[in-house]
């Protein structure tokens, strides 16, 4: 198989959404999930010592959002137009904020960690999700069309609709019912439904 996917073995994160972008563009790959002692031994043969590691040939890419972008542009899952795609690039990267911003509570008493994770939802997480609505043109970001941008959302509205991150309510999306029907649409997208319903 020429194309690969290496990531762990869970269904999350930017994994998740590499994966599912294949999956929405018809692209058969090879998914390739790793235990943490399997990645202890690759982590210093990878680009940038990070996964997703996306492989074509004999050429290799890392960084979830290029290889987006290159799933997306090679199969339509991309703006054509350089100023959209522009702004579905900026709406990937603030995905990328949300991951970075969320309050690491590890080291917190429990009465400090719900306080951290309360104040970033209704602050930081309220002020993206107004700024992300605003921009959806429904039920997608640009429409009718699914985009990889609309996939890389989606995973990251599924974390925190399922509860992951504690003190972080899943009602915080209630007054954002662009975004929550955006979740809705890619959830019902065939290809994404197939891809869940083969690994059920």
């Amino acid at each position: 198989m020429a194309i690969s996917l290496t990531y762990f073995d869970f269904e999350g994160s930017r994994g998740l959404e590499c994966r599912l972008a294949l999956a929405a563009a018809g692209v058969a790959f090879e998914d390739v999930r790793l235990s943490r002692e399997q990645w202890t031994a690759l982590k210093p043969k990878t680009l940038y010592g990070a996964l997703p590691q996306l492989t074509d040939g004999d050429r290799t890419l890392a960084q979830s959002n290029a290889i987006l972008g290159y799933i997306g542009r090679g199969h339509g899952l991309f703006p054509a137009d350089p100023w959209l795609a522009a702004q579905h690039d900026a709406v990937m990267l603030s995905v990328e904020d949300v991951r970075a911003k969320l309050p690491d509570i590890k080291l917190l008493s429990e009465g400090e960690k719900k306080a951290a994770r309360e104040a970033f939802a209704a602050g930081w997480l309220s002020q993206w999700a107004t700024s992300v609505s605003a921009q959806i043109q429904g039920p997608f970001l640009a429409g009718e069309k699914l985009s990889v941008a609309d996939i890389k959302l989606y995973v990251v509205l599924r974390s925190y609709l399922k509860g992951t991150y504690d003190f972080v309510p899943a009602s915080t999306f209630d007054r954002f019912p662009k975004l929550l029907a955006l979740y809705a649409a890619v959830e019902a997208h065939p290809a994404i439904r197939g891809y869940f319903a083969a690994r059920a």
